[in-house]
């Protein structure tokens, strides 16, 4: 049964990311300059899962970088949650990243070194939290995303599933606009992943966070709300995926 719609269910979805004129080049010598990203459009809206597909080398993880900013733009304009990320220096764009955006990685990218409560209270540290106030609520969110009892295990005590949990509590920690995820079930066995897809599902719904994935997966991008397909460093295509809207209203 459909929950009846209230007046914050009315309220028109802003724009949490708007990419306009997107360009970025490499160059590989003299006269071998590669084009990989060709005046990219996109919006996605808050509270979206979107998922982007294409052939290797498509341009798809450049684009996930630009929309992080873990690599610089040739040209183009990249709004976040209504911020011009043009106009900040290397410094607050640092800041920004931290506080703004969440990484979700192929490989987790846990520190060997931190046990899980350590490694997601980290981003609370870097940003100035008191260190009692930054475990407390590293604990609270590896207890909602049902790691409670691996607080202090390290990731080699931890399966690929308990890991990739870590990496969604240790991204979601500052409670960032967007969520950036690069193949983030691709090195999980297929039940494994469909329990990280319901998590992230389960995320976007309860918070109306963000979520914007890489995926070579039809199954897993068939989970979000729009799939965009990307050929050669542009967008041909973004299609709408009622089905999952549907589900995700129930």
């Amino acid at each position: 049964m459909k929950k009846p719609k209230n007046n914050e269910d009315s309220i028109p979805q802003k724009p949490i990311l708007s990419i306009s004129k997107l360009h970025k080049r490499y160059n590989k010598g003299k006269s071998n300059e590669v084009h990989a990203l060709q005046g990219v459009e996109l919006t996605v809206r808050e509270g979206d899962m979107m998922a982007i597909m294409g052939p290797s080398g498509c341009g798809k993880t450049t684009l996930l970088n630009m929309i992080g900013h873990l690599d610089r733009r040739s040209s183009g304009e990249i709004i976040i949650d209504g911020v011009d990320t043009s106009t900040l220096s290397d410094g607050q764009m640092t800041a920004f990243r931290r506080d703004n955006i969440g990484f979700i990685f192929q490989l987790f990218n846990l520190f060997p070194f931190l046990t899980a409560v350590e490694d997601v209270e980290t981003p609370l540290l870097l940003k100035g939290i008191n260190s009692r106030l930054a475990r407390e609520q590293a604990k609270m969110m590896l207890r909602e995303l049902g790691m409670g009892d691996r607080l202090y295990h390290m990731p080699t005590e931890l399966s690929g599933g308990q890991q990739q949990r870590v990496a969604v509590a240790r991204a979601l920690i500052n409670q960032p606009a967007i969520i950036l995820g690069d193949e983030p079930t691709g090195d999980l066995d297929s039940t494994t992943s469909s329990d990280i897809m319901n998590l992230f599902r389960r995320i976007n719904n309860s918070n109306r966070q963000t979520f914007v994935l890489v995926t070579h997966n039809r199954w897993i991008a068939e989970k979000c709300d729009y799939i965009v397909h990307m050929i050669d460093g542009k967008i041909i295509r973004k299609e709408d995926n009622p089905s999952a809207r549907m589900e995700k209203e129930q």
